[in-house]
């Protein structure tokens, strides 16, 4: 099992990884949805850059453990 790992979200949150691995995989799936139609296009774009961020410093924590 590994260690947790707490990281700061976009919006200055702790969120706990207990799996790095698996949060790379959802956080790359999230980072890549997109949602049909105009409406929400702000909301999106939030959602897009929240996942992104979150994509990266994970990626950064998995690069240093290689």
């Amino acid at each position: 099992m590994e260690d947790q790992i707490i990281i700061t979200d976009l919006n200055g949150e702790a969120v706990t990884v207990e799996n790095l691995q698996l949060a790379l995989m959802q956080a790359d799936d999230y980072r890549h949805y997109r949602q049909r139609g105009k409406q929400h296009l702000a909301l999106q774009a939030q959602r897009q850059a929240y996942w992104e961020d979150l994509y990266q410093k994970l990626l950064k924590l998995a690069e240093g453990r290689a």
